[in-house]
């Protein structure tokens, strides 16, 4: 699933071509992906490119606004001319022909094309009214991200659960856009063990662990987020992102330890997915 690092990503490299832009028609492939009328935008101008959490929000004249989800397997792709800005989960839709079997929605832009794909039909754009947009579930139920939180907020908010604290930090009503890939490699960062009970650590631990929340967060925005490991096998010719060259323990089993502390990087899961940790420093 795309989080926080590869939707700012592709927020930061939309903004830059889009903004201005003038929507010159809207085709829908996919009822079951979009919500409201798509119609809306068409004529309108983009204002602004933002994300809340994993969600990419691109406001347009007239206070509208399409919202973006992309779930496990959505993904943006803006192609001008010879120049392609991806942004998601990647596939071979991020080099071939669009649009695909997979694409859901095309927005024609004066200068160029905006192709929402989603190949497993989880993620959704709602298009509506900015005001109604905020106030959509999803939204307005998430927690504040780990950038905009106090130590003293995110301990109150961590230290109330039993959950394991791996859990709880993917829990987007507690602390919005940490993902998967992110939790794994914070809490190696922090020396804690992803299946410890949220409520059982000290708050140094938890102030430590913030810390390195932001560390890693920042580490995959500055790489351009991470190109998942199905998608190896992708020419992306620098399209995809490089966080996974970063990795500290996700997808890292059976290596050693990178703080060559004897430890081999185990694997097993929780909540349904897949965890990564060293049982001689997460202890």
């Amino acid at each position: 699933m795309p989080e926080l690092p590869e939707i700012e990503t592709v927020k930061l490299q939309l903004l830059q071509v889009i903004k201005g832009a003038k929507v010159q028609s809207c085709k829908v492939l996919n009822p079951k992906t979009v919500q409201g009328d798509v119609n809306l935008i068409v004529g309108q101008f983009v204002v602004d490119v933002r994300r809340k959490a994993k969600v990419l929000l691109v406001d347009f004249s007239k206070n509208l606004t399409a919202a973006f989800h992309f779930k496990m397997t959505g993904q943006l792709v803006y192609i001008t001319g010879n120049k392609r800005i991806v942004g998601g989960h990647p596939t071979e839709d991020f080099v071939g022909e669009l649009p695909s079997k997979h694409t859901r929605l095309i927005i024609k832009f004066s200068k160029g094309d905006l192709y929402f794909n989603d190949q497993r039909l989880f993620g959704w754009v709602k298009v509506g009214l900015r005001s109604e947009i905020e106030k959509e579930k999803f939204l307005a139920k998430l927690g504040p991200e780990p950038f905009d939180i106090t130590t003293s907020e995110f301990i109150k908010r961590i230290s109330k659960s039993k959950r394991s604290i791996k859990l709880v930090l993917m829990d987007q009503e507690i602390i919005s856009g940490v993902g998967n890939i992110y939790a794994n490699d914070a809490l190696w960062e922090a020396k804690i063990n992803p299946q410890i009970p949220s409520h059982k650590l000290k708050e140094k631990q938890l102030g430590i662990l913030l810390e390195k929340i932001k560390l890693v967060l920042k580490e995959g925005i500055k790489y351009g987020g991470a190109t998942a490991a199905d998608a190896k096998y992708i020419d992306l010719h620098g399209l995809g992102g490089h966080y996974q060259d970063h990795f500290r323990v996700y997808d890292r089993a059976g290596l050693k330890c990178l703080r060559n502390d004897g430890g081999i990087i185990k694997k097993f899961v929780l909540g349904g997915r897949g965890t990564y940790y060293c049982p001689e420093c997460q202890t």
